[in-house]
């Protein structure tokens, strides 16, 4: 594993243990500069409906929000919990929407893609 992935996993590590306890994580410049610059523009955003996305102590969201955020060109994660749904921003180039759907199932959480 490359330094670039092990960082990445323990940044989401770190951002999933603050999701679950309420405490603010900060980033250190050092750490978010190794992180691979991808531009807007080059971004892509798809909503996922995640019907079984229902436990009230946020673990469905943090084994969610991890195992996405394990994937390399997965930018950014946005769970409603009201609206049973999950908005990943993402690079194209690097991650497709069949993979990201295989990680929702993988977890245990199937989804569907939510049509603009």
């Amino acid at each position: 594993m490359d330094a670039q992935v092990s960082i990445q996993k323990i940044l989401a590590s770190l951002c999933a243990i603050a999701l679950i306890t309420g405490v603010s994580v900060t980033i250190p410049a050092s750490a978010a500069s190794t992180m691979h610059a991808v531009a807007p523009t080059d971004m892509a955003s798809t909503t996922f409906k995640v019907p079984g996305m229902t436990c009230a102590d946020k673990v469905c969201n943090t084994s969610i929000y991890i195992a996405l955020h394990r994937l390399h060109g997965v930018k950014k994660i946005q769970i409603r919990d009201m609206a049973l749904t999950v908005t990943v921003q993402y690079d194209p180039k690097a991650v497709k929407v069949p993979t990201l759907l295989n990680v929702f199932r993988q977890v245990g959480y199937p989804a569907s893609v939510v049509q603009p």
